[in-house]
């Protein structure tokens, strides 16, 4: 199984074509049956049932005449994937982007289910699933002509009792596996006689990652190949025995036992790490070498097979998950537990030198002392600038490899780095709505620095952990979190976070639509402000009373206090709009000045407002608010007596509803049907 959300490289040396023809056969029955077709393939880990997925996606074009979504059921720490993430990863797949997704589950899986109506044919997997609650919402209700595979390593009764047809590839034959062999061999199975190929691929029991290990401790060594059969012939009998896990746990033992000192400690130091896979520098940081002696041993590992490479172009490298497992068992038989835990610390120190910096580009929020402080103590010679394009890449890049150094961070104890990682993850995570890792992140980095005694960290993270609430109404947490937060600020004497806090309790305050209590909120939070003196900069002052200014506009706005909302969202655009990193505030304060001068009847200037706050949504790229405007832009023309400019927002707006299944496509339709007399087509 592959535990990456990209699919595995298709072999093509797997003679894989009796239980591709069989899928494909059952895939025809359903859709001929009117309904999509629900597989799922079963057996040994390294026996290539992923691979045997991509290959047939590779060869079996015509029947599935649509995309391919892979999604796997687990990170490589082990740990499930939450269905949420899944989702949310399938939806990126159809084009939508996260920050255009719902919050919740629920929201996604009726998003998933709007846009799977949408394309109709599709190959969706989810790879080495943990639960079938993991695939079942994947089930679509309008695209009969959908494939949703699922891989395990057992087989599930489960899976087949909700309609899933069982597969599993066979063990290869005799005259396959020498066949993989030989490719894997290359010119050096001109070399070797055939009675030693064929004692060679007897031994690997027909499991191809056993051929395909075995092959490249040969490749290129042609009297390896005697070495590696005396080896093996030391277990003789005993070892064809033996079942299928235990042959090769056995047969992984004679190939560890010829790496090189310095393969067997990169070999055991990396499984021992929950990365989903490795950079180069990560991988010098982890073993304390140069980055080019780094990239030799990396290199010599996936000449071996015992790595594969992720990303060529980036030079990223990743393990088998059975070859990760049986690394992680090495090292832990192997080295000190200090010793592993402190490749957990390199692994994590790196992290943090790397993320900081790039994070205090995209995150535009004032840290807390011990992790600023932090980022010049890793930057001795001077912290490095990145753009927020760069910024944001990298993270695409490494989420999956942060979310894990938390975690193992927090499971060793490096309280003093788990929770200002999760300060450097925290805006990413916002931008792209990751609420799943978001909240399993900082529950784990709040826990750390409780356990490290400090306050102000404490006092960050509660407030990160309840933004995440608040975006999932789930307001009791979010006030708790505020109101601790709140309190540690006044104990430590943060004016900023104190500000802050009461702040984001107006605005729980205003979802609930206490709309009193949230403007009573803002003024201390702006009293705070106004009081602080020199103890926070002008600078800061000056957004801070912008972005309260934004807030209370949408709590008078909401409260029906028009005059108000205007008056205090034009204040926040006259501050907002001559900042360059600030277009987004811009557009979102233009927005509710537009909506007040509408329900005000300036609906001239309502358009005028709400024109350019799509340019600036459309700077920003934000395609859900783009989407917003639009409508509201619409809205306005049709008061204005203009149906063609109103339809065509609508039209505009209908289009992105209808891509991301959102619940407003139906009366953005019927508006378009009622000023045209035509219902809008699908």
């Amino acid at each position: 199984m592959s535990a990456s959300m990209v699919p595995p490289w298709a072999d093509p040396f797997l003679p894989r074509q009796p239980v591709m023809d069989d899928m494909a056969a059952q895939i025809e029955l359903d859709h001929h049956r009117g309904k999509p077709a629900l597989l799922y393939l079963h057996g040994l880990e390294g026996l290539g049932v992923s691979c045997t997925v991509t290959q047939f996606w590779n060869r079996y074009q015509h029947l599935i005449n649509g995309p391919l979504v892979w999604l796997s059921g687990r990170h490589p720490d082990g740990n499930t994937v939450p269905l949420g993430e899944l989702l949310s990863r399938a939806l990126l797949k159809f084009a939508v982007p996260e920050a255009d997704q719902g919050t919740t589950e629920f929201e996604k899986a009726d998003s998933f289910q709007a846009v799977a109506s949408s394309h109709k044919k599709f190959l969706l997997v989810v790879d080495d699933i943990d639960n079938i609650a993991q695939i079942l919402p994947f089930i679509p209700v309008d695209a009969p002509d959908a494939i949703i595979m699922a891989t395990s390593a057992l087989r599930s009764s489960t899976l087949e009792q909700r309609g899933f047809a069982p597969f599993t590839p066979d063990l290869l034959s005799a005259e396959a596996a020498e066949e993989l062999f030989r490719a894997g061999l290359g010119d050096t199975a001109l070399s070797l006689d055939d009675a030693t190929i064929d004692q060679l691929t007897t031994f690997c029991g027909g499991i191809p990652l056993l051929i395909k290990v075995l092959a490249a401790q040969i490749c290129g060594r042609p009297p390896k190949a005697r070495i590696l059969l005396s080896q093996l012939r030391k277990s003789g009998v005993r070892l064809l025995k033996l079942d299928d896990e235990q042959r090769m746990q056995r047969f992984l033992d004679t190939a560890y036992d010829n790496l090189t000192d310095a393969e067997k400690i990169a070999y055991r130091r990396l499984g021992s790490l929950p990365a989903a896979h490795f950079g180069v520098d990560a991988v010098a940081a982890i073993l304390g070498i140069e980055a080019d002696a780094a990239y030799e041993l990396l290199e010599r590992l996936t000449e071996l097979s015992l790595l594969t490479c992720a990303d060529p172009a980036r030079d990223r490298f990743a393990f088998h998950p059975v070859l990760r497992d049986d690394a992680r068992a090495r090292a832990l038989a192997t080295d000190d537990p200090n010793v592993l835990r402190q490749a957990v610390e390199d692994w994590v120190t790196w992290f943090l030198r790397e993320a900081l910096p790039r994070a205090a580009v995209i995150s535009q929020r004032w840290w807390v002392s011990p992790v600023s402080d932090l980022m010049v103590a890793l930057h001795p010679d001077g912290v490095p600038l990145f753009t927020r394009p760069a910024a944001l890449a990298w993270f695409d890049a490494e989420d999956a490899n942060l979310v894990a150094a938390v975690r193992a961070a927090h499971r060793a104890e490096l309280h003093d780095l788990a929770w200002p990682l999760c300060v450097a993850l925290w805006k990413y995570l916002h931008l792209h709505g990751r609420y799943e890792a978001w909240i399993d992140t900082h529950v784990l980095g709040l826990a750390s620095a409780e356990a490290a005694n400090c306050d102000l960290g404490i006092m960050q993270l509660s407030s990160q952990l309840g933004s995440a609430y608040l975006e999932l109404t789930e307001y009791a947490d979010a006030r708790e979190c505020f109101t601790r937060a709140l309190q540690l600020a006044r104990t430590t004497d943060h004016l900023l976070g104190e500000q802050s806090a009461l702040e984001w309790l107006g605005k729980i305050a205003a979802a609930q639509g206490q709309f009193a209590t949230a403007l009573a909120a803002y003024q201390q939070s702006w009293d705070v402000v106004a009081a602080s003196g020199s103890r926070i900069s002008p600078a800061e002052q000056a957004r801070a009373f912008a972005i309260l200014l934004l807030q209370r506009a949408r709590a008078e706005y909401a409260s029906g206090n028009l005059a108000r909302a205007v008056t205090d969202a034009q204040q926040a655009i006259d501050y907002f709009v001559d900042e360059p990193t600030e277009t987004d505030n811009t557009a979102k304060a233009r927005l509710i000045l537009g909506r007040a001068q509408s329900d005000l009847g300036s609906t001239d200037e309502a358009i005028a407002t709400f024109t350019a706050a799509l340019r600036g949504f459309e700077a920003e790229d934000v395609r859900k608010q783009q989407a917003h405007t639009r409508r509201l832009l619409g809205d306005a023309y049709r008061a204005a007596g203009s149906p063609t400019e109103a339809i065509d927002q609508y039209r505009s707006a209908l289009d992105y509803y209808r891509s991301v299944g959102n619940a407003l496509a139906d009366a953005v339709a019927r508006a378009i049907t009622e000023l045209s007399g035509t219902p809008p087509t699908e």
